[in-house]
C-alpha cells in the first residue's frame, strides 16, 4: 500500500474511532446521530481507501439511516439489567476481536483483482464482489441480516402495543 492510501487508511480509521466514543459517551439523541453519522463516514473512508466503492456506499446508507433512528424524537434508550460478569466478558471479548483485526491488518496483503465479468449481470457482479470484495460482501451481508432482524423486532414491539 502506497502513503497515500496508508494516510488515508488511518485517518478514516480515527474518524471512525472518535465517531464510536462519540457515540458511547456524549449525551442527547441529536449529538449521538451525529457521531453515527460520523463513524460512518469514517467507515466509508476505509472502504474507499480499501476500493471497496460497493460496500462503501451500502455502509453510507446503513450509516445515514442509523443516525437518522438515533436522533428522531421517539428514540428511546434501554438499558437491559446485565451483570458485572457479563459486561466484563464482552468487554473481553471486544479487546479480542481488536487484535485478531489489529494482526489481519498489519499482516494482511490487499488483493488485486482484475474483472472478467463480461457485461453487467448478476452473474458478472456476484463474480466481481467475490473476487474484489468478498469480506466487504459479507460484511454488507451481516448488516443487512442485523438490519432485518431489528426491523422484525421493532415490528413485532410495536404490534404488541396495540
Amino acid at each position: 500500500m502506497d502513503s497515500l492510501h496508508a494516510i488515508g487508511f488511518y485517518v478514516s480509521a480515527a474518524i471512525s474511532l472518535g465517531g464510536g466514543l462519540l457515540v458511547a459517551f456524549l449525551p442527547g439523541r441529536g449529538s449521538r446521530g451525529l457521531a453515527v453519522a460520523v463513524s460512518g463516514l469514517g467507515i466509508v473512508g476505509l472502504y474507499a481507501s480499501l476500493s471497496a466503492d460497493f460496500a462503501g456506499l451500502i455502509a453510507l446508507v446503513c450509516y445515514a439511516g442509523c443516525a437518522l433512528l438515533i436522533a428522531a424524537p421517539q428514540y428511546r434508550a434501554v438499558d437491559a439489567p446485565v451483570g458485572f460478569v457479563w459486561r466484563q466478558a464482552g468487554a473481553v471479548a471486544a479487546a479480542g476481536l481488536f487484535a485478531v483485526l489489529a494482526y489481519a491488518a498489519f499482516r494482511g496483503d490487499f488483493v488485486h483483482a482484475t474483472f472478467k465479468g463480461g457485461e453487467i449481470g448478476t452473474a458478472a457482479i456476484g463474480q466481481f464482489l467475490f473476487a474484489h470484495d468478498a469480506l466487504a460482501t459479507e460484511a454488507v451481508g451481516a448488516l443487512v441480516l442485523v438490519a432485518l432482524a431489528g426491523a422484525t423486532a421493532a415490528w413485532r414491539l410495536r404490534e404488541r402495543g396495540r
